[in-house]
Formats: structure tokens, sequence, C-alpha cells
């Protein structure tokens, strides 16, 4: 089973999968993650740029995507926010979202998953229409079933925040999925992948059943 991350940062939405024994590749812009010799190395990333650098081929079972949130987000400093407080019209900057588009449209992973924050909701619902799940506040649109998520912990972005808050990634940090939200997205697209394969394998079984000629009684 095959996972590729986008924009996987620090690699929160992956790390379940890792785990898990899948094969998983993550793909980011940012050096502190993808060079080897970096404090901040994170395992399996390689450098990728979204506009300009070719994707990964091959058939792929999940594909996550997690473009930047700081165009939709309404922290106090963030460009949404200062319009807002001068009294200007905002339009968020969409490249990002409409390259990935083209990404899920091209790649046509078996499921896929693209996640932002609360403030991205009627920005990103033109392309993808409502969020599938609202967990810790982020949101998660895509294909991938729905059975199986619960929230399991309250104020993570804030302890979060306050642990790391002279990091210099501070900001990857906050923007992590934790472990529970990963495990719980590996278990809703394993388990329905062994589902669709179980119901596939019965299809196949069924037309082999229909292809064989019946002994005659003489």
């Amino acid at each position: 089973m095959r996972m590729v991350d986008l924009f996987s940062g620090l690699g929160g939405a992956s790390q379940a999968f890792v785990k898990a024994g899948w094969k998983v590749e993550r793909y980011d812009n940012n050096p502190l993650f993808y060079n080897r010799n970096s404090e901040y190395y994170v395992p399996y990333t390689k450098k990728w740029c979204a506009m300009t650098d070719e994707l990964p081929t091959g058939r792929i079972d999940f594909l996550f995507l997690a473009p930047p949130c700081y165009e939709f987000s309404t922290a106090y400093n963030a460009p949404r926010s200062i319009a807002q407080r001068e009294g200007i019209e905002y339009e968020p900057d969409m490249q990002l979202i409409e390259r990935s588009v083209q990404i899920i449209d091209e790649l046509k992973p078996r499921y896929w998953g693209l996640e932002n924050v609360l403030g991205a909701s009627k920005y990103l619902a033109r392309y993808f229409g409502k969020h599938r799940i609202k967990m810790d506040s982020c949101l998660i649109w895509g294909n991938f079933p729905i059975v199986g998520f619960k929230e399991m912990e309250k104020g993570r972005k804030e302890i979060t925040n306050n642990k790391h808050r002279h990091s210099p990634i501070r900001s990857n940090h906050n923007a992590k999925i934790p472990y529970w939200l990963s495990d719980q997205l590996r278990k809703s697209v394993q388990f329905q992948m062994m589902l669709d394969d179980f119901e596939n394998s019965l299809m196949d079984l069924s037309w082999a059943c229909s292809s064989l000629t019946p002994l005659s009684d003489e």
C-alpha cells in the first residue's frame, strides 16, 4: 500500500501510515525537512515545489495534500485579518489550491484527502464542495470513508503553541496533524480498501463459477 504526502511539513498526516508499514513518500519545499543534514529532517521527505516540479508516478492508494494555510488564516498578523482591520476587501491567492485540484486529477489516487484551516471553508468550497470532516480545528476534504472519526484531544494547538513558542518552525508544529487523526485516516482508508478488494474477489469468483460447464448425468 502506498501513500503520497504532499506539502508534508513535519509529516504528521503520514506518521500512522509509516508505523503501519505503508510505503510513504513525503514531498515538501522546505530544506529544513528534506535536507538530511538538517536537525529538523523528516524521514522519507523529498524536495518538491508544487508549481514547477514533476509529480510522483505510479499507483497511489492514498494521496494527502496540505497546502499552506497562510492565505486563509484568521490569525492576527495574517493578510486576511489585516485586510479586515483596514476595511479592505480580501481575496486569497488560490494558486496552490488550483494546483492541488490539478494534482488530484492527474494522479487519480484511489483515495485522497486535502487539509486546511477553518478559515478556508468558503474559499475551498468552490473547488471541493463541503468538507468531509472537521477535526482538531482543521477541515479535511476528500473521497475517503468517514466512519470512525472521533476527536481525541482538546486544546492541542494551544499546548503545542506554548511548547514550541520559540522554535523557528513553530508554525509547522501548530499545523502538524496529530497522530490520532493520522491513524483514523489510515484505518478509514485501509479498511475500505480491504472491503473493496474482498468484493472484487467475490465478483471474480462469481464470474469463474458461472463459466463452469455443468456435469452431465449420463
